[in-house]
């Protein structure tokens, strides 16, 4: 898995919470919401983050990605 560090900073920037893409964005202050909503489509796909089928536009850290998360954190 190669992530783009636009990718790496939405993954960090994510949680278990459900957050929309402008949560993420306004947590990352520099990144256009275009780009933060392709990172969370490019992470669906790479099973990273999961979509919320009850509210849509939320999405959270898949219950695995914790350890993809410490991985980018060097820990």
């Amino acid at each position: 898995m190669n992530l783009t560090p636009i990718q790496q900073s939405v993954l960090l920037a994510l949680n278990t919470e459900w957050q929309t893409p402008k949560q993420i964005a306004d947590q990352l202050q520099k990144e256009d919401l275009s780009i933060v909503n392709q990172s969370i489509i490019d992470l669906i796909h790479e099973g990273l983050v999961q979509t919320n089928f009850v509210v849509l536009g939320t999405y959270r850290l898949t219950s695995d990605d914790s350890f993809a998360k410490t991985i980018l954190r060097g820990e």
